[in-house]
């Protein structure tokens, strides 16, 4: 009998053993955290912090391989040319400097973001057995402005540099001084991986944060 007990402890043992080793490596809520303030705030210091934790579920290698500098400087270039290719070429030539303000301005409102997480919520995946989901449920706050500076009338082709400069120059204290908040509720999928006895989540499209958030926050100008 005594043999009997002592073989049951040593397997509820083990078995104690293996449920403690399936642990979360971080909670869903402080996965999503990082996902945010890599692909919405940009911050690089957490982007390092992500690749790290994932590291172990991708061989060692780095999962995420973002240059922010170079992204942010491409979309500023993209941005200004498609704004200006609207306006004749002495005025786009005379405003780009402007121009560029006007974006940083609007980006930098968009990247400060602010993050609060509603609810957390593991379910199961329908399409693939024996594992889970973190749903979460997620709301950000940006700040706008209420109201924009008008911008020029007439024929676009014949808007002179001053008047263009004057508008952009305004809209970009308007951002700066941003006197409304708008907030939007999102949902993100975390999906669960077991790997040396330990859970992590990932998302291989973190896209879809960045996508969802600015439909909303560009639609959210100049609203009443």
């Amino acid at each position: 009998m005594k043999l009997f007990k002592l073989i049951v402890l040593v397997m509820l043992g083990i078995m104690g053993q293996n449920l403690s080793a399936q642990t979360e490596v971080k909670s869903p809520k402080e996965v999503f955290e990082m996902y945010f303030g890599t692909f919405v705030n940009n911050d690089t210091a957490v982007l390092n912090r992500l690749n790290d934790y994932l590291r172990p579920t991708v061989e060692g290698e780095t999962a995420y391989q973002v240059d922010f500098s170079t992204m942010s400087r491409d979309m500023m270039k993209e941005s200004t040319d498609n704004f200006l290719s609207a306006f004749s070429k002495t005025t786009a030539d005379a405003c780009r400097k402007e121009a560029e303000d006007y974006f940083t301005a609007m980006m930098g409102n968009f990247k400060t973001g602010k993050l609060t997480i509603k609810e957390v919520k593991i379910v199961q995946n329908e399409h693939i057995e024996d594992q889970k989901i973190a749903e979460v449920t997620y709301s950000v706050s940006f700040k706008v402005p209420a109201k924009f500076s008008d911008i020029p009338t007439g024929d676009i082709k014949n808007v002179k540099p001053e008047e263009l400069k004057k508008y952009l120059v305004q809209s970009v204290q308007d951002f700066k001084n941003a006197d409304k908040t708008v907030v939007t509720e999102q949902k993100f999928s975390l999906y669960q991986l077991n790997e040396g006895g330990k859970i992590y989540y990932w998302n291989g499209s973190p896209d879809e944060i960045v996508s969802g958030l600015t439909d909303f926050y560009f639609e959210s100008f100049g609203s009443k």
